[in-house]
């Protein structure tokens, strides 16, 4: 089936008179510290622990990282829990991740659901989550789930999610749609995606004429190709 090659190529400075001798004992690091940073772990706890999000997810972080404090991924992953079951979609973007870097299933079902619920303001959360519903990893495959999530992640400004929506609109389900993947082609070459452009010139030459003329319509306008190659 013609289309089926092209799917191989897939984060209150409180100011005091101080001893100079102080500021010479300090970390050099310290000057390139954000001034929250500068409060310290136990600062942010407390307020974490009184239910302020933005404290546990700044935790998150500083504990993700190892910024004045040992990196441990599972407080991490606590703090950021803990900010992404309040709302705050950067945490359960970042929670996600983290949950999808290891190695139990379970884990990546997880990490699905956190994707899922800051793909609306974390396009990258989108991108992510769609490879993982392609793939079926930690969750259902859904060809169609997952290319509505790759459109999204590059509207929302995931350059590359141009390429993988291509690449999907290629594949078996129920068969290659080339009209989709070339206009989606013709985006990702717009971003100066390396491999678009070479893709891009090898499945127009292999599509119709009719094909071509709907694809480049399609892009010129921004609007959803017909489905079924171009048709009508």
């Amino acid at each position: 089936v013609q289309g089926r090659g092209f799917i191989a190529v897939a984060v209150v400075i409180f100011a005091a008179l101080a001893p100079s001798s102080w500021a010479l004992a300090r970390d050099p690091l310290w000057e390139t510290l954000p001034w929250d940073a500068r409060l310290g772990v136990r600062w942010f706890e407390a307020r974490a622990e009184a239910g302020d999000p933005a404290a546990a997810a700044r935790l998150g972080r500083l504990y993700e990282e190892g910024v004045g404090t040992t990196a441990d991924s599972d407080k991490a992953m606590g703090w950021y829990r803990q900010a992404a079951e309040a709302g705050d979609a950067a945490s359960a973007f970042r929670l996600a991740l983290l949950l999808q870097a290891r190695a139990a299933d379970s884990d990546h079902a997880e990490a699905a659901k956190w994707y899922a619920l800051a793909a609306a303001d974390e396009p990258a959360a989108a991108f992510n989550l769609a490879l993982m519903i392609e793939n079926g990893d930690g969750v259902d495959p859904d060809p169609e789930r997952a290319a509505a999530l790759y459109e999204q992640a590059y509207a929302g400004g995931v350059e590359k999610g141009a390429l993988n929506r291509a690449l999907l609109a290629l594949r078996d389900w129920p068969e290659p749609d080339r009209v989709t993947a070339a206009q989606w082609l013709m985006r990702a070459e717009d971003s100066a995606i390396p491999e678009a452009g070479p893709l891009l010139a090898e499945l127009l030459a292999a599509m119709t004429d009719a094909e071509v003329a709907a694809a480049r319509a399609a892009y010129a306008t921004g609007d959803r190709p017909i489905s079924g190659n171009g048709a009508p």
